[in-house]
């Protein structure tokens, strides 16, 4: 069965991480840009994950009560009763919970991403191989234009103008793709006026 790839704002809520070793590390480093408050429950913590800013750390076993307001969870224990009971019981609550190398237990998958600012990719086999995720992840991240977030960040940006000054709606995506051309030539730099030019193009063709 294949998963739908939601793409949900996450900054500010709950994610608890069940583990300290290098896997569960590496999970709270892939969330931390997106701006999530994470817990960390474990036994004991690796050196790495002790030095991790943004995540509070509580040395000692998961408790059930671990799961109160939370919005999703990851289990990355090297206890498999202890990921089953965490699944079971995030289940339970209607919690979306992740339990690392564990499909069965999983109802989400957390995919392979590539981040440039606010363009996020992620890949998933659907907890078959994560190895041939990272690979299509790699593949897209050498294909990824310099200064792609600069271009990104521009044409959103330019949205709320391009409304403004251009109703109709074909004209306006016909605007965004000249626009998404130039930022792409000027490695994500387009002057004023070129923005004014490119406005004054798109009005000029509908009036005539």
């Amino acid at each position: 069965m294949s998963y739908f790839p939601f793409f949900m704002e996450i900054a500010g809520k709950g994610c608890l991480i069940a583990g300290g070793g290098s896997v569960a590390l590496r999970k709270a480093e892939k969330l931390l840009p997106f701006g999530v408050r994470i817990m960390a429950v474990a036994p004991m913590f690796c050196e790495e994950f002790r030095e991790l800013d943004g995540v509070r750390r509580v040395e000692r076993p998961f408790m059930p009560e671990d799961l109160e307001g939370m919005m999703f969870v990851i289990g990355a224990t090297n206890d498999s009763a202890v990921n089953a009971e965490i699944s079971r019981l995030c289940r339970e609550r209607g919690i979306p919970v992740n339990i690392v190398d564990d499909r069965e237990n999983c109802t989400f998958f957390f995919p392979a991403l590539v981040k440039r600012g606010d363009f996020v990719a992620g890949f998933s086999s659907g907890g078959n191989s994560p190895l041939a995720a990272r690979y299509i992840r790699e593949k897209a991240e050498e294909s990824i234009p310099l200064h792609f977030e600069e271009t990104v960040a521009l044409l959103g940006a330019f949205r709320e103008r391009a409304k403004r000054e251009i109703p109709d709606g074909r004209e306006r995506e016909k605007a965004f793709r000249r626009l998404f051309a130039l930022a792409l030539e000027g490695n994500g730099n387009v002057t004023e006026m070129d923005l004014e030019n490119l406005l004054k193009g798109e009005r000029h063709e509908k009036d005539t």
